[in-house]
Formats: structure tokens, sequence, C-alpha cells
């Protein structure tokens, strides 16, 4: 019987210890701001974006002066016609009024000397900032599919880092495919699709899927900076084992190249974002 009364008092004892762990888990989800993930996953957005219309250039075309002298930022162009490989170099820009928004190398490496189907093309990061957010890695691009009026791109990268001016950092692997419309040589719309997984800054896991696809138009090409006009995405941060939140980025376009990003936390606050 005193055997038995002692268990009695020991399970009181061990459904407050169940109470207490899973009240941290809860205050532990409670304490963290939701607008930071929010702020976070428009900034991944904002610099995955940025340089992705590169891409859709082949090797030969930078040997065009009239496209490299067209490029925002005046960078200096270094080729190597016998490795394929082209050197975009921001810390030394060809002209006076050089934007000062990117620093450092982006370093191309084609397979072949056109984008044809199955030409891999990978962009390696040398000390490369944009706006003070520094991209470390590699993007790994295949061509899958081309015709006169579009190139298809399939992104396969595993080794992204980001960090923002205070040195907080969000590791990436992409999966995403790219459909560059075409007219007359000329890349008029990116339309980019697929998911993405990391670990955020806050150390938790992360995984991004684009429900609409993402779109770039043509007028927003033009300009120094690249903002999509449309699409959707969602954002699911894994709290814990049996914890997550899901946020949802909605882009729109104004006017022009005027766009605004609209952030519904999974809490239910929305912020909105312009660009």
């Amino acid at each position: 019987m005193k055997i038995a009364h002692k268990m009695k008092r020991c399970i009181p004892l061990v459904f407050l210890i169940f109470l207490l762990s899973c009240n941290l888990d809860i205050n532990k989800d409670l304490q963290i701001d939701q607008s930071f993930e929010g702020e976070e996953a428009y900034w991944v957005s904002k610099i995955l974006d940025e340089h992705i219309y590169l891409s859709f250039y082949d090797f030969a075309v930078y040997s065009n002066t009239e496209f490299t002298d067209s490029l925002p930022g005046c960078p200096t162009i270094s080729i190597d016609n016998e490795q394929y490989s082209v050197t975009i170099d921001y810390d030394n820009p060809s002209c006076e009024d050089g934007s000062t928004d990117r620093q450092g190398k982006l370093q191309f490496q084609y397979s072949s000397v056109n984008n044809n189907v199955n030409t891999t093309i990978k962009i390696t990061y040398d000390g490369y900032q944009t706006s003070s957010n520094t991209i470390e890695g590699y993007r790994l691009f295949q061509v899958t599919n081309k015709t006169t009026s579009e190139l298809v791109l399939q992104e396969s990268s595993d080794s992204l880092l980001l960090k923002d001016e205070n040195e907080s950092s969000t590791s990436l692997a992409l999966n995403l495919e790219h459909a560059g419309k075409i007219q007359n040589n000329v890349l008029t719309e990116i339309k980019s699709s697929g998911a993405l997984t990391g670990r955020n800054w806050g150390g938790n896991q992360i995984e991004a899927v684009i429900l609409k696809p993402k779109v770039i138009s043509q007028t927003c090409l033009t300009q120094v900076d690249f903002y999509t006009v449309s699409g959707e995405e969602n954002w699911t941060i894994k709290r814990s084992e049996n914890s997550q939140v899901t946020h949802q980025l909605t882009y729109s376009n104004t006017e022009g190249c005027e766009t605004t990003t609209t952030i519904k936390l999974d809490e239910g606050v929305t912020m909105v974002k312009q660009p």
C-alpha cells in the first residue's frame, strides 16, 4: 500500500513537468517576433531576384560591348574564351558614375558558347555584395528548353549563404525553374517557380514554396534594381518538433516598375513593403 501511495504522489509531479515543457515551447513561439521572419523572407526573395536575369544571357553575348555597357553599375567585364568563363567586376567600374550599390565579382562558368539544351551555367560569388548584403557560394543552372521565344533554366543550388549588414545569415538550397520570354533576342520577362529549403536567422529550418509564379516584367528588367511584379509564396518556419508557422508573401504591380509586397504573418498581422 505504501508503494501505491508513493506512485500516486509521483503522477501529479510527472504531469506538472509535462505541462511546464509544453508551456516552454509555447512561450518560445510567442517570444519570436514574426515580423522579423516576414522581413527575412522578403529580404531573401529580393536578393535572389536581383541578378537572376544575367543567367539567361549566353557566353557569346558578353563579347558585345553594347550589351555589357548597358549593365547596371558599369562593371568591368573579363572574358576567358578557352574556359568559357566571364567575370563581372563591380570593384572596378568602367564609368565614373558606376553604381556603388554592388561590390565584388560575379563569375560565370558556361559549359558551351551558346545556351543550348543541357548547357550549364554556374554563378560563383567572389566578395559579391548588393546594398551591403553579401552572397556566398554558388548557383547552378541547366538549360532544359529553348525555343525562339523562350529559354527555361532549372536551378539546383545547394550551397548558398546570404548575410545582411549585421552578419546575420541565411543558408539556402534551391530547386527552382526560371522561364524567360524572348522577343527579337531580347529578354522581356522572367517567371520563376519551385521551392527552397534552409536555415533562417534564428537557426530554425525553413521551407518556401512559390504558389503562383513570380514574374519580373520587361519594364523592370531595364532598371538598376529588379523587383517582382506578381506572384505568391508561402514561407514555413519550423520552430520545434511539433510547432511551425507559415507566412505568405504576395507581390503586386502598381505602376511601371513600382511594386508592393504584402506579407501576411501567421499570427494575422499584415506588413506592406515598397518596393
